[in-house]
């Protein structure tokens, strides 16, 4: 008995201590199970969450409408017409007008018949009309074509006509067209006879076909004083008596029925 009381004695805080921790790890094992019990749970929940359940903050009465369900958007079918009034409708030009056509480059232009140019009812002719009005003048035989080519009878050849083409009686006098300055009076190569005169805006108006001047280089003259007489103007000798009247303006020719002093 004494032997027994000895070993309880001498084991007896080993034995409490083996208790102790004994006791110590039962109760971790049981913590550690309730709380892997628990997050089983919950993730089980998270997995398969009830269709009833709602989330904070959620109204419980919001219902999802599926999308075939939705309802489609729709235009309102109004006439266009009808959205803007008083508008007015865009016309297209008819086919009876025409816009003027530009000429082509001399010597690339397009070709008329000399006809086209001639006789009181062409266009050509209308256009140079107003110029028959100058002092003297008579009908015109062939007016200004600009980069046309017309066929000079003379010459054989298609060329621009860059004047006006006035019948007149051999003989008979010629007036001046503007008041200027002679700058020439005298032959001028093929067209034969020739005075030129220089007006205040520069223009030189050039007749062709004046013999016999009676003007002179540097000469100051009044519109319808008389320069000389009717003759032949060389490169268009094959037409009836006529005077030719040119207007310059620098390099480029100009109608004379579009010129006024």
């Amino acid at each position: 008995m004494e032997q027994f009381r000895k070993f309880l004695r001498d084991k007896g805080f080993v034995l409490a201590l083996l208790a102790c921790l004994v006791a110590a790890a039962a109760a971790g094992v049981w913590a550690v199970r309730t709380v892997r019990d628990e997050l089983k749970e919950n993730l089980d929940g998270l997995k398969t969450p009830d269709s009833t359940s709602t989330l904070p903050g959620i109204d419980q009465d919001l219902t999802l409408i599926p999308e075939e369900e939705y309802p489609e958007w729709q235009q309102p079918d109004t006439p266009a017409a009808n959205s803007v009034a008083n508008v007015p409708k865009a016309e297209l030009p008819s086919a009876s007008s025409s816009s003027p056509s530009s000429g082509a480059a001399s010597g690339s232009g397009s070709v008329r018949e000399p006809s086209a140019l001639q006789g009181g009812s062409s266009s050509a002719s209308s256009s140079a009309a107003a110029a028959s009005t100058q002092p003297g003048f008579g009908k015109i035989l062939n007016g200004y074509s600009g980069d046309e080519l017309v066929y000079n009878k003379t010459l054989g050849d298609w060329r621009t006509h860059n004047g006006i083409d006035y019948a007149a009686k051999a003989g008979e006098a010629v007036p001046a067209p503007v008041a200027g300055s002679v700058v020439l009076a005298g032959s001028d190569g093929s067209w034969g006879p020739t005075v030129a005169i220089k007006d205040d805006a520069g223009r030189i108006w050039r007749l062709c076909g004046v013999a016999s001047p009676k003007v002179k280089e540097g000469d100051i003259v009044a519109a319808g004083q008389t320069l000389g007489k009717v003759g032949s103007v060389g490169c268009e000798c094959a037409e009836e008596d006529h005077i030719h009247l040119e207007v310059k303006q620098g390099d480029a020719y100009l109608d004379p029925a579009k010129c006024r002093n």
